[in-house]
C-alpha cells in the first residue's frame, strides 16, 4: 500500500508560516505537520523520530522543511538533520526561512537573465544591496557573490555595524563582501554612480530609493525590489515591472510581483521534486538559484 506523504515543517519561530503550509499542500503533500519554537539541539531527535517510524520505502514519501526567520539557524538545522540520517534511513530536506532563499534566488535570477540577454553577466558587476542584513538581502548577497559579483552591502544605520555583519557572512560562507554608507541620499547616489545593479530587500512599506538617487547614474543597468507594500522601495518600479525601463532612464526594473511569480514557481517545483524523486535531495539557496535561473521568464 502506498504510504501517505508527509512534510515535517520545523521552525524556531513561534508559528509555522501559513505561506509554506499552503505551498506544501499545493505541491501535493497530504499531511503537513508544523513544529514551532524548535531549538537546534532538538532537531536530531525530531529527525530520527521521523525516519525510524517508517520503512525505507515509506520514508521516500516523507521530507523535512526548515523555516523560521534566521537563515543561518535554518541552515544549521538542516545540517543537523542530515547528520542524524544514515542509509537506508534518509529523507529529503529543504531550507527556505521566511521564503528568503527562493525569493532571493528569483530576484538575482531575474537580474542575471537581463544581463545575459545583453551579453553581460553578474561576474565582475558591482551589486549594491539595500536591506542587506535581512534574510532576503543576505541571501541575495551570498548568491551574487558566488556568481562573481562585487557585492556591496549598503549600511542603513552605520557602516561599522554592517561591516561586522559582512565579516561574519564572509567567514561563514567563504565570500568576499564590501560595505558602503547608504544612510543619506547623498551617500546612496555616490554608491549608485558606481554600481551596475541595485537590489532592494528592505522592510515592507519603506521607500529606499527615490528617482533622484539613481536617475543620473552612469553605470546602473538594473534595479530590483521585493517590496509589494506601498510605498514601494524603488520609485518608478511597479510591482508588475518585469524588465521594463524606469521612466526617463535606460535602467531595467523588476518589481515584487514579477519576482514573486518566479519565487512561487521555484518553491513549488522544489517541494514537488522532493516528493516525487527516489534520490534524496538536500535543497538550500544554491539549488533555488539554479532552478530559478534555468526557469526565468
Amino acid at each position: 500500500m502506498k504510504k501517505t506523504s508527509i512534510l515535517h515543517l520545523i521552525t524556531a519561530a513561534k508559528h509555522a508560516s501559513p505561506f509554506d503550509i499552503n505551498m506544501a499542500f499545493d505541491a501535493g503533500y497530504e499531511h503537513i505537520i508544523p513544529y514551532a519554537d524548535v531549538s537546534l539541539n532538538e532537531v536530531l531527535a525530531l529527525t530520527q523520530d521521523a525516519i525510524f517510524s517508517r520503512s525505507p520505502s515509506g520514508i521516500k514519501r516523507e521530507a523535512l522543511f526548515f523555516g523560521g526567520r534566521d537563515i543561518h539557524l535554518a541552515l544549521d538545522m538542516q545540517k543537523a538533520a542530515c547528520g542524524a540520517m544514515f542509509s537506508p534511513f534518509e529523507i529529503s530536506t529543504f531550507s527556505d526561512p521566511s521564503g528568503a532563499f527562493t525569493t532571493a534566488a528569483a530576484m538575482v535570477a531575474k537580474v542575471d537573465a537581463h544581463l545575459q540577454s545583453r551579453q553581460q553577466s553578474l561576474a565582475g558587476e558591482t551589486v549594491a544591496i539595500f536591506g542587506a542584513s535581512g534574510a532576503v538581502g543576505s541571501t541575495a548577497a551570498l548568491i551574487a557573490a558566488k556568481q562573481g559579483a562585487n557585492v556591496q552591502l549598503m549600511a542603513h544605520r552605520d557602516v561599522a555595524s554592517m561591516q561586522a555583519y559582512a565579516s561574519k557572512l564572509a567567514q561563514r560562507y567563504g565570500v568576499s563582501l564590501g560595505v558602503l554608507d547608504g544612510v543619506s541620499a547623498a551617500a546612496k547616489k555616490v554608491a549608485l554612480d558606481q554600481a551596475g545593479v541595485a537590489l532592494c530587500a528592505s522592510p515592507a512599506g519603506v521607500r529606499v530609493l527615490a528617482l533622484a538617487d539613481f536617475i543620473e547614474s552612469p553605470s546602473l543597468k538594473v534595479v530590483a525590489d521585493v517590496n509589494a507594500v506601498p510605498p514601494l522601495s524603488i520609485e518608478g518600479v511597479d510591482v508588475m515591472c518585469n524588465g521594463a525601463l524606469v521612466a526617463g532612464t535606460q535602467i531595467a526594473g523588476f518589481g515584487a510581483l514579477a519576482i514573486g511569480q518566479l519565487k512561487y514557481v521555484t518553491q513549488h517545483a522544489l517541494l514537488v521534486a522532493m516528493l516525487g524523486r527516489e534520490t534524496v535531495m538536500h535543497i538550500d539557496y544554491h539549488d533555488a538559484f539554479d532552478f530559478a535561473r534555468a526557469n526565468v521568464q
